[in-house]
């Protein structure tokens, strides 16, 4: 398991490195939400789902605060995206790179998704499949993201039980 400390540092250096992405490598920076990909792989990932989702929702606070429209509309999406992989973790092996694809590719459906309904509860004017046909690059970068946040966090989790049923 991770440390907190770990965490926010890592959380902390995805929220700064966001908005150089959008500038360095226009397509992929604009459309891949690091927060996410972290809070995803994190939730699925690891035993304490806790971790990836408080953080998840704090620095997603930060980024509605400083360059979103509204502040509150991705933290909403954070915990419902959250405690969605959460609660359907349980029923996939964690160490198949397919179901963190999947689950990587469900989880920005399911985050654009209640984003949206937050936003159309507010009172936007723009239609739900208008909304998800502009997501569609964003689930591949974030795929691709993802996928490579996975591959880092499954070789701790597959050290510490490796370790843990030896002894």
């Amino acid at each position: 398991m991770m440390k907190h400390r770990q965490v926010f540092l890592v959380y902390l250096a995805a929220y700064i490195l966001q908005p150089f992405l959008q500038n360095l490598i226009p397509f992929f920076g604009e459309n891949v939400n690091l927060i996410l990909c972290l809070t995803v792989m994190l939730v699925f990932v690891h035993e304490n789902p806790g971790q990836g989702i408080f953080f998840g929702c704090v620095f997603s606070l930060l980024c509605d605060l400083f360059y979103g429209l509204y502040a509150g509309p991705s933290v909403i999406a954070m915990v419902v995206c959250g405690l969605a992989v959460y609660l359907l973790k349980y029923f996939t092996h964690i160490e198949n790179f397919v179901n963190g694809a999947l689950f990587m590719v469900g989880g920005t459906l399911l985050y654009g998704s209640a984003y949206w309904c937050v936003y159309a509860a507010i009172g936007t004017t723009y239609s739900y499949l208008y909304a998800m046909s502009s997501l569609w690059p964003q689930v591949i970068c974030n795929l691709i993201v993802g996928m490579a946040v996975y591959f880092v966090l499954i070789e701790n989790v597959k050290k510490q039980r490796r370790d843990r049923y030896y002894r």
